[in-house]
């Protein structure tokens, strides 16, 4: 194991909109802030503990929309405002990822870091932390990045999958592919052929390797580290202000995967799941005894199996011979719809916006 946990750093990435759990996850408050679950915590500040049981607080930065910075703030006081990295603009994973690595860069040329999700559910948080401090002092000593993968075991279509290649003595693999969010059918090859895991898009490197793969693209990131030593807090965040937008949309995923060889993939053990859609979220839920999840204080339900139902006001639900919907209510949106049909899900999201301005969104 890393003997220097001084070196370990995070990056918890937390900027995304959220619209596939909408409306729940609206663009003021989206998933990453709300108690999804139902636990008093939000999937942020639990992503953070998670990494605060093994990571000193200074070295673990979170990445959002300048205009959920107060959210973090709020969520997350015991964490530095200096460690709150703001994005003018919403470009993806990739552009945040290399204002965080800037950081990082100009406190520490030679930290570990992790990078994570902020929208995950983690079961086992022991083997996490036991798999990620291995996965550190890999990492500390190589110029590798690793990805963490779960092994792929149902066909999932909204998952990136990665194929094992030849195996390391530290029990990693060489990475041979990578697919993001297959069909069907490929997705249940892959699942046969036994070689396939799951991306869990937690990502390990040392931050010269890091800098090396993003550099490519975002020039401007060794100039933001070098201003970080020697410019104020307001000069750097103007200069981030001005070259930021011009930055390219992009997927940390889809950088690293595939655009680097150097990669290794690391089984873990630990029970992940992606709580990126509402498919997602009822796979790993708690159900009655008829398939249903309900999340709201008041609700009689009759001869109904396998829905979701969620409100986020006092509002009394009754609800009878339904199979397979969400019900879901927040802040004047109320839908009704088949909680399968991603595509069906998503055009009443563009058609509610387009039809009634951004209020809904």
């Amino acid at each position: 194991m890393s003997d220097n946990i001084s070196n370990n750093y995070c990056i918890i990435l937390a900027g995304g909109t959220g619209t596939r759990l909408w409306p729940y996850s609206r663009n003021k408050k989206p998933k990453q802030f709300i108690d999804l679950f139902g636990i008093g915590k939000s999937m942020l500040q639990v992503t953070y503990n998670r990494f605060a049981k093994f990571l000193p607080i200074e070295n673990i930065f979170i990445t959002t929309f300048t205009e959920y910075t107060d959210l973090v703030c709020e969520q997350l006081p015991e964490l530095p405002l200096s460690h709150i990295i703001a994005e003018p603009v919403q470009l993806g994973t990739a552009p945040a990822t290399a204002l965080a690595a800037a950081y990082i860069s100009a406190i520490n040329k030679n930290a570990s870091i992790i990078i994570s999700p902020s929208d995950q559910l983690i079961i086992r948080e022991d083997i996490f932390q036991q798999e990620v401090l291995k996965g550190f002092d890999f990492v500390s000593k190589v110029s590798d990045f690793l990805v963490l993968g779960e092994k792929a075991t149902t066909p999932e279509t909204t998952y990136g999958y990665i194929q094992a290649g030849e195996q390391t003595n530290e029990g990693y693999a060489s990475l041979k592919s990578f697919t993001e969010k297959p069909t069907f059918d490929f997705a249940k090859f892959f699942v046969d052929s036994g070689e396939f895991y799951w991306s869990t898009s937690i990502f390990l490197c040392n931050i010269n390797t890091l800098i090396k793969s993003l550099e490519t693209d975002y020039t401007k990131i060794r100039n933001i580290s070098k201003m970080l030593s020697s410019s104020t807090r307001e000069e750097v965040e103007n200069y981030i202000r001005k070259h930021f937008p011009r930055n390219r949309f992009q997927s940390i995923d889809m950088l690293i995967l595939e655009h680097n060889t150097n990669v290794y993939i690391g089984p873990c053990s630990f029970g992940w799941r992606d709580v990126g859609s509402w498919a997602g979220f009822y796979h790993i839920s708690q159900k009655d005894g008829h398939g249903n999840i309900t999340m709201t204080p008041k609700a009689t339900v009759y001869n109904s199996h396998n829905n979701i139902i969620m409100t986020s006001t006092e509002k009394l639900v009754l609800l009878s011979d339904l199979d397979g919907y969400l019900i879901i209510e927040n802040e004047g949106v109320i839908m009704i719809c088949k909680k399968d049909d991603m595509a069906q899900i998503r055009r009443m999201m563009t058609d509610a916006i387009m039809k009634y301005g951004s209020t809904v969104s």
